[in-house]
């Protein structure tokens, strides 16, 4: 009997926020982040980018921490609200960063946010590989077990493969015009980024994903 350990072990230091994702926004756009937990994603836009900031954060302690990086945090359940408190077609991108695997029904509130997004504007999203690698491997021997954080995060209500992300996606009305494989993990791992970007679906821990909205 063998049990393969996941890389993301108790001890794991994760990055504050998707560095990839950072990269893929444009300086001073209009950004909303949903999601936003404490603003480490918000500061680094905001300091860096120049953007300009907004976010929507289910939890009213990580609301109060992110508002001490930028005002425009708003604290907000997005899976029960009927509406957001901002104007229609006004965010040049919308960030849901390790988000979709937190909702109940993310195709709902996925068909919520797009109307808030410009034409000419782009979702960047970050979800979590269930077909990772070691994932695969505990299967295999009849392991599933839920961890503190990571691909099998406890709070994960949803799973993903690279297939039915893109589903999700596409059947919500939005267009992918990119894919790529990305690796949060320790530095001694580090070989597994540049495979995790070739071999995105089964060496990548999650997936980055930029769509805009698919006009016909």
């Amino acid at each position: 009997y063998i049990t393969v350990k996941m890389f993301f072990a108790k001890n794991t230091k994760y990055d504050d926020f998707n560095k990839r994702i950072s990269e893929l926004v444009e300086n001073y756009s209009k950004v909303l982040d949903v999601g936003c937990a404490t603003g480490k994603l918000v500061e680094y836009l905001k300091k860096n980018k120049q953007c300009q900031i907004f976010g929507v954060e289910v939890s009213p302690d990580m609301a109060l921490e992110a508002r001490k990086k930028s005002g425009g945090i708003t604290c907000i359940d997005i899976e029960s609200c009927e509406s957001l408190p901002f104007e229609k077609a006004s965010f040049d991108i919308i960030i849901f960063a390790d988000v979709l695997e937190h909702l109940k029904r993310p195709d709902i509130v996925l068909r919520k946010i797009i109307p808030y997004l410009k034409g000419n504007g782009y979702f960047l999203f970050s979800i979590p590989n269930i077909a990772f690698l070691t994932v695969r491997f505990n299967l295999l021997f009849g392991k599933f077990r839920y961890t503190e954080y990571g691909v099998l995060d406890k709070t994960h209500l949803r799973f993903f493969t690279l297939k039915t992300a893109r589903k999700l996606i596409e059947e919500c009305g939005l267009k992918i015009t990119r894919i790529e494989g990305y690796n949060q993990v320790r530095a001694r791992f580090f070989i597994l980024r540049p495979i995790g970007r070739i071999f995105k679906t089964l060496f990548a821990t999650d997936f980055v994903i930029k769509a805009v909205i698919n006009h016909g």
